[in-house]
């Protein structure tokens, strides 16, 4: 098994890089491939069974963005048409649409993948608690960032948010999610805080029965947090 992480040196906040080292003791037979700023993508001309990207700094962004223009046919094709799996955390995201509004309301041109768009807000910074239904599960999760993306559809949306805000204000819709690509604003080591994702993942990249190690403390970890996202006095944000 072949495991992309894309520019770990500037994709790497929030503690999202746990999810790499969480991916490297549930699979230690795999190789993981740490893909730089001015490489080109692996999964591009390789056969790759997982890639990652998490969230990055808004310059950082424009930095991607002025790699992958060129070649977004290409990166399209793969996100729509490979067997690899694609897991984008944070604003890695918003390179999926069509562009992201600066705070003066210039734009900056992104990969047109789907119909959506991102407005950036900073220095205003967005922070929620996540409780969210995805496929049978509930994901328990947190977002921090400048923007919002707005236009995802009905038939594209990840999860249906229970508790906090979803994708821009005033919807319970969160994320996308399309054949082998999830991308959410949902941050850190998302993996490891809710290890019935991280099975449905291994099984997706054909693990038959996942075992995650530490397994039992995950499992109690992630119901005393589910616990007190049921507190009357919880503060989202």
């Amino acid at each position: 098994m072949r495991i992309e992480i894309l520019y770990p040196q500037i994709c790497c906040l929030y503690g999202d890089k746990g999810n790499t080292k969480f991916l490297q003791q549930c699979l230690p037979e795999a190789e993981f491939i740490f893909t730089q700023l001015n490489e080109k993508p692996h999964f591009l001309t390789e056969d790759i069974d997982l890639c990652c990207m998490y969230s990055m700094s808004e310059q950082s962004q424009e930095l991607v963005l002025d790699r992958w223009l060129p070649i977004k046919d290409e990166i399209a094709d793969k996100i729509n048409n490979s067997k690899t799996m694609f897991l984008f955390l944070g604003n890695a995201m918003e390179l999926l649409g069509k562009h992201i509004e600066r705070e003066d309301e210039s734009k900056v041109e992104a990969l047109g993948i789907f119909d959506t768009h991102s407005v950036r807000h900073a220095p205003r910074r967005f922070n929620t608690l996540i409780q969210a239904r995805f496929q049978d599960m509930t994901l328990l999760s947190y977002t921090s960032r400048f923007a919002e993306t707005y236009g995802i559809p009905e038939e594209l949306t990840m999860a249906k948010v229970e508790i906090g805000t979803g994708s821009c204000p005033g919807i319970k819709n969160e994320g996308i999610y399309k054949d082998n690509l999830i991308a959410t604003y949902m941050l850190g080591p998302l993996l490891v805080a809710n290890p019935d994702l991280a099975k449905w993942l291994l099984r997706r990249l054909g693990v038959e029965s996942p075992e995650l190690p530490f397994e039992s403390a995950l499992y109690e970890s992630y119901e005393a947090k589910r616990k007190e996202f049921q507190r009357p006095d919880l503060e989202l944000e």
